[in-house]
Order: C-alpha cells, then sequence, then structure tokens
C-alpha cells in the first residue's frame, strides 16, 4: 500500500484527473516512495517480512548446564535452558524491528527439520535484529517479524512525497496543456524527484549500514 494515494494527491493539488493521468499518478507515486525508501535505507511503511540468515562458520551456543554435573543447577530460567555469551548477533533488512513473530533454527546437517526457538532464552528481539543463543556454525535462521517506519505518523514523509508528485504533474500538465493548444505556454519545467533541502529534512531517519 502505497503511503501517498491518489486521492491524497487530488486533495492537496484541488484537481480532478483522467483515467490516463490517474495511471501515471500511480507511476509517479510509487516511483517517490521507492526513491526515498532508497535515500533511507528502509521502507516507510512498516511490513510483515521473513529473512533467512546463516550463522557464521564460528559460533557455537552452549548450554550453561553443560557446564554442571547436574542440570538442575542451571536455574536462572525455571523450565529452560540458557545458554551462556555471546549470542550471534543477527542484524535483520528493516528496521526498527517493531515485533518478531517468531525465530526458528534449521540445523546445517541434511534432513533437520526447523525448530522453534523461545524468546527470552534461546533468542533475543532488539531494534535493529535479534539475538541468537542456539545454534552451530551454518545453522539457518529464520525470523518472522514486522519492520519499517511507521510513514503515516510522520507527517513530514506524506508531506514531501505530494510535494514532489505535484511537481511531477504539474511538468505532466503543462506539457500536454501545451500540445493540445498547440502554442508553447512559457513555463520553465519545475523541478523532478526530491530536492536536497527536502532530503536533508528527514535525514535523521536514514539508515546507514555496509549491506
Amino acid at each position: 500500500m502505497a503511503l501517498v494515494t491518489r486521492n491524497d494527491l487530488k486533495v492537496y493539488m484541488d484537481i480532478s484527473l483522467t483515467l490516463r493521468q490517474e495511471d501515471a499518478c500511480d507511476i509517479v507515486l510509487a516511483g517517490l516512495q521507492s526513491e526515498l525508501e532508497s535515500y533511507l535505507g528502509r521502507k516507510i511503511e512498516a511490513a510483515d517480512i521473513t529473512e533467512e540468515h546463516i550463522l557464521d562458520s564460528n559460533h557455537l551456543g552452549v548450554p550453561e548446564a553443560s557446564f554442571f554435573y547436574d542440570n538442575k543447577l542451571d536455574s536462572k530460567v525455571a523450565g529452560a535452558l540458557t545458554y551462556t555469551d555471546p549470542p550471534a548477533t543477527i542484524y535483520l533488512r528493516e528496521s526498527p524491528v517493531n515485533s518478531v513473530t517468531s525465530v526458528s533454527l534449521t540445523p546445517v546437517t541434511p534432513g533437520s527439520a526447523a525448530e522453534a526457538l523461545v524468546a527470552g532464552t534461546e533468542y533475543v528481539a532488539r531494534r535493529w535484529g535479534v539475538d541468537v543463543y542456539r545454534g552451530s556454525a551454518n545453522d539457518k535462521i529464520t525470523v518472522v517479524y514486522n519492520g519499517g517506519l511507521a510513514g503515516a505518523t510522520i507527517p513530514a514523509m506524506k508531506l514531501m512525497i505530494l510535494r514532489a508528485a505535484t511537481r511531477e504533474m504539474q511538468n505532466m500538465h503543462d506539457d500536454v496543456v501545451g500540445i493540445k493548444d498547440l502554442e508553447p505556454r512559457n513555463v520553465a519545467p519545475m523541478e523532478t524527484g526530491f530536492s536536497e533541502r527536502e532530503l536533508l529534512a528527514l535525514k535523521r531517519y536514514r539508515r546507514v549500514r555496509v549491506a
């Protein structure tokens, strides 16, 4: 779902659009949202996402109980194992991480089935990803989570897309009317896309990452 709809743009510009102009409007809005997400390095609308990651080749989650002659001595969490530090930190592609639905581990051994991990003891959810305490080298971790910015609650984002879309639609309107009238309108084309000043206003939401 787009953060800004064609109806939002109609209200903002106080105009009506033909069916063909509405199709063009959808293309413009989708392109601007994609451009903004590329700049910020994250989605501007929260979405449910599934990601798979492979644990590092040197990772080994060892239960603390393995250091005791009696497993009952591991009583930090009743009825559950706790694991030694440090955990494997998995940085998820979309942040902030709003909630984690599930984390499962599939051992690298052929034919092994996925095992659901227990929140709080076998993994811990963070704003940027999850810390996994279980698993061995090259095991697969599957994370189902909700991530991304709540763009609808950040008025500046919606307004920025509306302003940029208005410039795009205005350029298209001037060109079309000029052709229909068979005379130049002598209107300088407006800047397309986002200006440096507009992007600077949202720089605080930008995610800088290596991969």
